[in-house]
């Protein structure tokens, strides 16, 4: 494995790539009004970015509010160092500017212990049900190629990898079984 640091061009490469894609034909917000992208109750929803991934954003957008957390303080690996910047969006936010966890849901990457490459649904405990997992709605094929891709540049990364591995091994210890997998890749 490279022990990639990803750069703005890397970054700019990835958001060019997953500008268009889309999971479905139509906005998938239409079947849930849009429930991963609005606040819930009180609360906005945030996602941490990517390490590097911060150069995409000013820092300064109105649709962005931005908290430096400790990775020691939350679930990270202990190769990741401070800040760790979570995001919480305040809808609506710029649809060609939105984080690449955004443009990746609802799927997600797991490291077998050979290191290959798995594609599947989300796992992770959320405070919505997106109902193109609950009801595994097809997926434009274009869309896993693209998710596929981003995940091979972004494992590269020792820091992305660390924590997609460690996550991996955190699914195969809670779950009965995996969910449905869309992509089998191999890794270099």
């Amino acid at each position: 494995m490279e022990i990639a640091v990803l750069s703005m061009p890397d970054y700019k490469y990835l958001y060019q790539i997953t500008e268009n894609v889309t999971p479905l034909d139509k906005d998938c917000g239409e079947l849930c009004g849009s429930v991963c992208c609005r606040p819930h109750g009180n609360k906005a929803l945030g996602m941490y970015l990517f390490p590097g991934e911060e150069v995409m954003f000013s820092g300064d957008e109105p649709w962005l509010e931005y908290e430096r957390h400790d990775p020691g303080l939350y679930d990270f690996p202990d190769n990741w160092e401070y800040p760790v910047f979570f995001v919480k969006c305040a809808p609506p936010c710029p649809r060609k500017a939105r984080p690449l966890s955004c443009r990746l849901f609802p799927l997600a990457p797991h490291l077998l212990e050979d290191g290959s490459l798995l594609i599947i649904h989300e796992t992770m405990k959320l405070p919505y049900r997106c109902p193109l997992i609950l009801k595994d709605f097809p997926l434009r094929k274009d869309f896993i190629d693209t998710v596929t891709e981003v995940w091979r540049e972004l494992l590269k990364n020792d820091k992305i990898y660390r924590l997609v591995q460690e996550d991996s091994r955190d699914r195969e210890r809670n779950l009965k079984k995996l969910p449905r997998v869309f992509r089998l890749q191999r890794l270099p």
